[in-house]
């Protein structure tokens, strides 16, 4: 019970904080500025996504399950070795697309430095998930939690100074250290050494194990995130900067309650799943399903009701307009996170081409129905796609969790 609550206080706290943040950015930048920022936001949500990204899952995975503090090491030092090898990849993609970067994300020409500077604080976000996982698969949940809180709390504090001192143009220097800010919190919370380690990671088939892993992060990134910075293009080429920050409104409230429940299921549910699914069945495993929902859903109608107010209170004036793209995100949402139950189901089980089905899926089906789907008016073309999205990957995973159940009973 005490875990639980650390991290519900956690999790609240960061998700709390991240609010604020949107707010003080949507009143600073305003209608036409935020649309923009948000281009750059979701482009650091892929960067650091990728930061080890499954391999996070797979850490947490085997060492929920390990008690031998030198096999405990070994792992961890692997996993970062193979975040190494991706680090270097990762330099010589960003080096490639800094025109495409300056033409899509940042709307003018950048530094180098800049670029140097997202990497930096890249090879830094390998540690800090090092530490994540090591933190939670030795329980020390209450560490976890306080670092989470701790990290919130001063890059918070950072960007309001930063606009209340008139300093705004910065932001997009302290944006990326969201990410990284919680390792100075955490640092202390493993005893053991976190070093490189080739030779173990290209034996007995462990890089292959920990791509299996992050491949369904790379896909997932590539299919929804990044699809998604060309589909706001084209939507502010047709509608406006203004129509588009109205939309980003709602997608930024639904990326915070996706950021939290994302936290939930690395934190919590995949390590207990991988220790009690095997003794689940249909209906057990269906029982919790239906407790998600029933959590989800009364949270969900009070944002609705008062949808106008949350918005007001969360962003400001002048997006009004918001409130009718947010009700179709928070019926899509309830589906997404449905999907993603079942994703961590399959994942705990190493049922991992299913899960890469539903990340494919996500990229492909939202694009196909933003593009053919027959609604004209601006708000219900992106509200239809993204809530039939996730409807259809939710009903794909559904049959996948159920067909691996009834394959086990067999």
């Amino acid at each position: 019970m005490r875990r639980t609550i650390y991290i519900g206080c956690s999790f609240g706290y960061k998700t709390l904080c991240s609010l604020i943040v949107l707010r003080v950015l949507a009143i600073e930048f305003g209608e036409e500025g935020f649309g923009y920022l948000a281009q750059y936001m979701a482009f650091l949500a892929i960067i650091f996504g990728l930061s080890l990204g499954g391999a996070t899952n797979f850490l947490i995975k085997n060492l929920s399950t390990s008690y031998d503090s030198e096999k405990f090491q070994n792992e961890i030092s692997v996993v970062f070795s193979y975040s190494f090898v991706f680090l270097c990849v990762m330099t010589l993609v960003l080096i490639c697309l800094k025109r495409q970067l300056e033409e899509f994300v940042f709307f003018s020409e950048i530094s180098w430095w800049i670029i140097a500077y997202i990497l930096v604080l890249f090879y830094i976000s390998n540690i800090y998930g090092c530490l994540m996982a090591a933190t939670l698969a030795q329980g020390k949940i209450k560490n976890f939690a306080l670092s989470s809180i701790g990290g919130s709390t001063i890059f918070t504090l950072a960007v309001v100074l930063l606009v209340w001192a008139g300093h705004a143009d910065t932001i997009y220097l302290i944006l990326p250290l969201s990410y990284v800010l919680p390792v100075v919190f955490l640092y202390k919370s493993y005893e053991g050494k976190i070093k490189l380690n080739f030779f173990m990671m290209f034996s007995e088939r462990r890089a292959r194990e920990i791509f299996k892993y992050s491949l369904i992060i790379y896909v997932g990134l590539v299919s929804l995130p990044l699809v998604s910075i060309f589909v706001r293009e084209n939507y502010q080429s047709l509608f406006g900067p203004v129509s588009l920050s109205n939309w980003q409104v709602a997608v930024k409230f639904s990326d915070t309650l996706q950021q939290f429940f994302g936290m939930f299921c690395a934190a919590v549910l995949l390590p207990y799943l991988s220790r009690n699914v095997h003794n689940f069945n249909t209906l057990a495993w269906g029982v919790r399903l239906g407790g998600l929902a029933a959590l989800y859903i009364p949270l969900a109608t009070i944002v609705f009701v008062f949808s106008g107010t949350v918005i007001f209170l969360l962003f400001g004036g002048g997006y009004e307009t918001s409130k009718e793209y947010l009700q179709y995100y928070l019926l899509g949402d309830l589906f997404r996170m449905c999907a993603l139950f079942c994703s961590y189901t399959l994942i705990s089980v190493d049922r991992f081409g299913r899960v890469l089905i539903f990340e494919c899926l996500q990229g492909v089906i939202y694009v196909a129905l933003y593009s053919f789907l027959p609604v004209s008016d601006k708000i219900a073309k992106v509200g239809y796609a993204y809530l039939l999205t996730y409807v259809i990957c939710f009903c794909f995973m559904l049959v996948f969790v159920i067909s691996y159940f009834k394959r086990r009973l067999n």
